[in-house]
């Protein structure tokens, strides 16, 4: 491996192991999932797995991020969540999931690195400890889904478009309220998976601007004040 490369891969995993689900597991579980793990790449629109493919590995993202897509048997796909540096996706690989439930792609150009699913599998079960570990992410990936369907129960719109905006952008994270820098996202995609005309989001998004809660920029917006941005999305009434 050149020393770039090397350089690349050691950049990686200290973005993974200083944030989301990695960061939290102990030492040997960390070095024995990275031992495994390959860097790779995918331009802006590659489709990292589709649903109904069979298992693929895990991925970790380290750069960029990732759309996810939900589906059942009569509707979808629907854009539903972005996963950002230290968010994963395809645990079901190692935990016995004959195929994907969802779709995911590249918003723009990322990186990841993958477990491939064998070593996904041989990792689960090496020990009770590690098939608990990778357990546990199943159960972020179920924490994000109950945190969608709650942001879609809000009834009022313009609340509704923020809930979603703290989510999908990363400003609330494990119940962390925290700005971001500028994050790769459209008004029409905020719109999917907001359930709201783009119309209602174009002037949400202004009045959220005016207020001083985001900055909007091209295809980007930044969250600069997320506890009042939050304050306004999670008001009863």
């Amino acid at each position: 491996m050149a020393s770039g490369d090397q350089m690349e891969r050691a950049h990686a995993e200290r973005i993974l192991l200083g944030k989301g689900w990695l960061a939290t597991q102990t030492p040997d579980f960390r070095a024995a999932l990275l031992a495994g793990t390959d860097l790779v790449q995918f331009d802006k629109g590659d489709f990292v797995f589709h649903a109904g493919d069979p298992p693929g590995g895990i991925y970790g993202v380290v750069a960029g991020s990732l759309a996810v897509y939900v589906m059942t048997p009569r509707s979808g796909p629907d854009l539903s969540h972005i996963l950002h540096p230290g968010c994963w996706c395809g645990e079901g690989s190692a935990l016995g999931a004959p195929r994907q439930i969802l779709t995911v792609c590249a918003m723009e150009a990322a990186i990841a690195l993958h477990l491939p699913a064998d070593a996904a599998r041989q990792l689960v079960r090496s020990s009770a400890e590690a098939a608990w570990r990778v357990g546990a992410l199943g159960q972020v990936a179920l924490q994000a889904a109950y945190a969608n369907i709650s942001d879609l129960l809000i009834r009022r719109v313009d609340r509704r478009v923020g809930a979603v905006l703290l989510r999908v952008t990363g400003a609330l994270a494990e119940e962390v309220l925290a700005p971001t820098g500028d994050i790769r996202l459209t008004q029409g995609q905020l719109g999917q998976m907001a359930n709201a005309s783009r119309d209602l989001v174009n002037r949400t998004l202004a009045e959220f601007e005016a207020a001083g809660w985001v900055r909007l920029g091209y295809n980007r917006i930044a969250i600069l004040d997320p506890i009042a941005l939050a304050d306004f999305a999670f008001a009863r009434g």
